[in-house]
């Protein structure tokens, strides 16, 4: 993991990852079966300004805490299914848990 020197350093860190992910989004030149994004703020940035989501209906949990999203018609991939995994929750086998279900499922 790579922090500041401070509060205000390690936030600007974030951003600058944040931003970099969104770029990518961005960039994608192919359409993917899903898109997962772990932490709050990362996931509400790629949301909102790398596929200009306005409007997602939540399906359910895929794990417990861990909402699955259905994109709206507004957005750069309308019905692409969005794992949002809050940057507090989950085991450590977490994220392998959830693409083992996606790729299977």
């Amino acid at each position: 993991m790579i922090a500041g020197a401070d509060a205000n350093d390690s936030l600007a860190i974030g951003r600058q990852v944040s931003e970099a992910l969104v770029q990518t989004v961005r960039s994608l030149a192919g359409r993917p079966r899903y898109l997962l994004a772990k932490g709050g703020i990362t996931s509400s940035d790629l949301a909102t300004k790398a596929l200009g989501v306005r409007r997602a209906t939540v399906l359910g949990q895929i794990l417990p805490g861990v909402p699955v999203w259905r994109l709206g018609e507004e957005s750069a991939m309308p019905g692409l299914a969005y794992i949002v995994f809050p940057g507090n929750v989950g085991e450590t086998d977490a994220l392998t848990a959830i693409a083992n279900l996606m790729a299977n499922g």
